[in-house]
Parts: structure tokens; sequence; C-alpha cells
């Protein structure tokens, strides 16, 4: 499969079972990367004043993709 923004490289694997482990997700990272979602999230939401933890930028990654994949709720993160 063809190389996409981020650094990783998709690769499929032949099985019978017709499951994906949410394997569309990479596709969503791309497109934010590609947009500047997460310029966009510094610039705008300054939320995080200290060094440590997760940035803005991931944590809205971060729940945006727990959407996407079916999540109920915060918790659902861990």
């Amino acid at each position: 499969m063809t190389q996409g923004v981020l650094p990783f490289k998709y690769e499929e694997e032949k099985n019978n079972s017709g499951m994906t482990a949410l394997a569309g997700l990479p596709v969503y990272l791309d497109l934010a990367k590609v947009i500047g979602l997460s310029k966009s999230i510094q610039q705008h939401l300054k939320i995080k004043t200290n060094g440590q933890g997760w940035t803005d930028s991931q944590v809205v990654t971060s729940l945006v993709l727990l959407n996407l994949a079916g999540g109920t709720c915060v918790e659902d993160l861990t």
C-alpha cells in the first residue's frame, strides 16, 4: 500500500475472519495531519499551561479517534 504522511506503512494481512482491529483509524490521523488539526488546536486552545502530561492536541486527537472508534465515555481511552 502507499505511504501516507505519517511515519508508518499499511500492511495487508490475509485472513478469513472478515474483522478488523479499527484499522481505518490511521487514515483519520493522516487527514488530521494534512489539514493541520494539531497546529489549529495549539493556536486556538490553550488549556494546558505546564509541560507535564499530554498536550492539548494529543487530548483532542485522542477524543476524536475515540469517538470514531465507537467509544462511549472518556474512560474508554484507557
